[in-house]
């Protein structure tokens, strides 16, 4: 054989080998390599035009280029520019370049500011280039003042994520309500946040939860906060001292070097945010007539004056001819109708005399009428179901389930209202051995006149059974309804199946309430502070948490904060951990509000829930 066809024999014969191997690797991908490590690292920024921090800028166009292909993450909401500009700037990215295009004209001798935050991130992994920021000059020199703090929720000292920082010029209270921000920041997820690039002056400082992206507060409901005092930002130059030895054994000195760095001020701001009550405008809404013998009225706002009805339809009925339920709530007011002619009637006119709101929010006297109209049910059958006729049972809803706290008082909740009750039909025994022995109870009425819940508080004891029996005919209605017979067993918690908590102050606020919350940061209990201890006894077995609220205006509750009357929300403070209380256990802490700063005191394991509903 020739040389030359050998040399081709094996050509062919090595380019045969080459693809089984090709073929043999394809069908076993497996068992190659596998690739290096996952991708972790953020896009890097090589070159800016303008470059970053340039001066007497005249451009409104500016290209960001990076050492890997990026994308931009919703710039609407994650990219911050102070000042803030009244069309948001076109931001897009193509390939490893984000094109900045500004829309507004750029104001003369103006530092502006861009901060990315987490919007920059790299094609394929996502990783984000967190806190990156531009900056440019239109005149010859960079602002450098800086204000930095943090944002928490007032109630629950949670801190608070992308929440708008911004500072005025303008000291007026309307400024936050019709201007845009000077110049802003948002916080990150620690409620942190720097306003940057900050000419010397006075500004006021608020925080806003910017829904609608106008850079000012429109009062329908977001977040705000606000700082009490005027801000003046300040720089000051730190110095430290490093000494250069001779001998490695520190022996003696060389040298001292001298090192400064500037630092900017304040950088400690806690701003607390809150939601403004909003002005409720006095108005009936339409009555609502459920049941014959039951109409409710509600009004858009609490009523500080209960309304007067008069009856318009042509009647010989009895006065009074209704009754009405103890108040819970100021705005739902539910009246029972005691006069069967009237009852009977599935159309009644009346005439309501309340409170009404005018244009300008003041109230002003006025009368609406309105016609009661049964409400219409398809079933007929049952059309008269719900107690609304006599000869039917009265019905009732009670408290007690398979095993009753020590801390209970048996509840009824009846149909209708209650006319009269004969203790004697009640009894409440406790089981000794096996032997029932009557307990001492009360029975006692939400009210005198319209009575639709019937409470048996009686001295329980650790551990015991007991029988409660309700015979027949123990309550009537105002209708004539009597209930129906009643017999239940009931086990009351054994004292080891519970725990106390008893927490000492050294510093006793004034007008304090403390709460104990659950895990979800309801309130459990709530205690005054004696003798500088609060006090929580028969507590079952939980985790829970303690907060305190300054009622400053002593009504009980926790109140909001209101911008024009420059009133901060009532104060809070948590004690900085949660406790786990077991059975069987008393457990004592002390707790000094001011051990921990405000911003610190929310304990880490507790859910970072933004309970605004208190």
């Amino acid at each position: 054989m020739k040389p030359q066809q050998q040399l081709i024999r094996l050509t062919c014969f090595a380019s045969t080998l080459m693809l089984l191997l090709g073929i043999f690797g394809c069908a076993n991908r497996g068992a190659g390599p596998q690739g290096g490590p996952k991708d972790t690292v953020p896009p890097k920024v090589v070159s800016c035009a303008p470059v970053n921090g340039a001066l007497h800028v005249t451009s409104k166009t500016f290209d960001i280029e990076f050492d890997e292909l990026v994308n931009v993450n919703n710039a609407a909401q994650n990219v911050t520019i102070s000042p803030p500009q009244q069309v948001m700037p076109t931001i897009k990215s193509r390939g490893k370049v984000i094109r900045v295009v500004f829309e507004d004209s750029l104001q003369a001798n103006t530092t502006y500011t861009i901060e990315f935050n987490k919007a920059i991130v790299d094609n394929n992994e996502k990783n984000p280039l967190n806190s990156f920021t531009y900056v440019f000059s239109t005149g010859d020199h960079i602002d450098s003042l800086e204000i930095s703090g943090k944002v928490i929720d007032a109630a629950t000292l949670v801190a608070l994520k992308d929440i708008k920082v911004g500072i005025y010029r303008d000291h007026s209270d309307s400024a936050f309500l019709k201007k845009p921000f000077d110049r802003i920041a948002l916080t990150n997820e620690k409620g942190d946040f720097t306003v940057r690039n900050v000419s010397p002056g006075n500004y006021r400082l608020y925080a806003l939860k910017d829904l609608s992206n106008t850079n000012f507060y429109i009062p329908t409901g977001p977040d705000i906060a606000f700082y009490d005092s005027i801000i003046t930002p300040e720089m000051h130059l730190h110095a430290t001292a490093d000494t250069l030895w001779k001998t490695p054994e520190k022996l003696a000195y060389d040298s001292v070097i001298i090192n400064t760095f500037p630092e900017t001020y304040p950088k400690d701001l806690l701003l607390k945010s809150f939601i403004e009550v909003p002005p409720c405008r006095q108005l009936l809404k339409k009555p609502i007539r459920l049941k014959k013998t039951q109409f409710q009225l509600t009004f858009a706002c609490p009523l500080d004056t209960l309304p007067s009805i008069e009856l318009l339809t042509d009647s010989l009925a009895a006065k009074p001819w209704y009754c009405r339920e103890r108040i819970q709530r100021r705005d739902s007011l539910v009246y029972w109708i005691t006069d069967s002619t009237l009852y009977k009637q599935d159309t009644l006119k009346i005439a309501i005399n309340y409170q009404r709101a005018d244009s300008a929010l003041q109230l002003v006297a006025a009368r609406d009428t309105v016609l009661l109209v049964e409400a219409y049910n398809k079933n007929k059958k049952k059309e008269h179901a719900g107690n609304t006729l006599p000869n039917t049972p009265l019905t009732f809803k009670h408290n007690i389930g398979n095993r009753l706290e020590v801390y209970d008082t048996i509840q009824f909740a009846f149909d209708e209202p209650i006319a009269s009750f004969q203790k004697d039909s009640i009894g409440l025994f406790i089981l000794r051995d096996t032997t029932e022995v009557p307990v001492p109870f009360d029975v006692l009425l939400d009210d005198s006149i319209c009575a639709v819940k019937a409470y048996l508080p009686f001295k329980k004891e650790f551990g015991k059974k007991y029988q409660l029996r309700v015979d027949s005919a123990a309550f009537v209605s105002i209708y004539g309804n009597a209930n129906l017979h009643f017999n239940k067993p009931i086990d009351v918690k054994r004292l080891e199946d519970y725990s106390n908590l008893y927490i000492k102050f050294p510093i006793v606020p004034e007008h304090a309430i403390v709460e104990l919350l659950d895990s979800k940061e309801q309130v459990v209990k709530r205690s005054r502070i004696v003798k500088r201890e609060a006090a929580f006894e028969d507590l079952a077995p939980n985790r829970y948490a303690l907060r305190m609220i300054i009622d400053a205006n002593n009504n009980d509750k926790w109140d909001t904060g209101v911008l024009l009357e420059h009133k901060q929300p009532e104060e809070v403070y948590y004690f900085p951990k949660t406790l786990n209380l077991r059975a069987n256990w008393d457990v004592e802490e002390t707790w000094d509000i001011t051990a921990t700063p405000i911003e610190a005191q929310r304990p880490k394991d507790l859910a970072s829930t933004k309970n605004k509903k208190r």
